[in-house]
């Protein structure tokens, strides 16, 4: 896949990204983890714009619009039941999400043609695998100590 082509999917991983996020926070009846998928939301919108401003200059360095790859787009967005989604299951979706994510930017880095570019899908693949261990954290706090969002729901503690 060509820088452009790599670019355009990008968006359209981010977009898709940002609205799954924005879903998973109005459904959220756990504040914390409405703060949570509100604050990888606001991320996923920020690299939408670093996406975006390298897009463009491309295309006008290039003059061609690329159509998007449907069939990778299908590979890198995880199909989602939403209406019987439970969070805990949402964040575990996250994770597979921001899992190929940040694999397709690590991937996408490597075949850059411009410095700009590839160093942009560099640090937005640790951007993407830091979201990947922040879910993780979570799902494996809420799945074997009964801790979500940081609130511990026991203590440990001897009086």
């Amino acid at each position: 896949m060509d820088e452009l082509g790599a670019l355009a999917l990008a968006l359209e991983v981010e977009k898709a990204e940002l609205k799954f996020y924005l879903k998973l926070a109005r459904k959220a009846s756990d504040d914390r983890a409405k703060k949570m998928f509100l604050f990888l939301a606001k991320e996923e919108a920020e690299h939408w714009d670093l996406f975006e401003e390298r897009f463009v200059e491309a295309l006008i360095e290039k003059c061609e619009l690329p159509a998007v790859d449907k069939t990778m787009l299908e590979k890198l967005l995880v199909s989602v039941d939403e209406n019987n989604l439970s969070e805990v299951d949402a964040v575990r979706i996250g994770m597979e999400q921001e899992r190929l994510t940040w694999q397709f930017y690590e991937e996408a880095a490597k075949n850059s043609e411009h410095k700009t570019v590839r160093r942009v899908f560099e640090e937005l693949a640790k951007v993407e695998k830091s979201h990947y261990e922040l879910l993780r954290v979570q799902y494996d706090s809420v799945m074997k100590t009964g801790i979500w969002m940081d609130y511990q729901d026991f203590s440990l503690e001897v009086d």
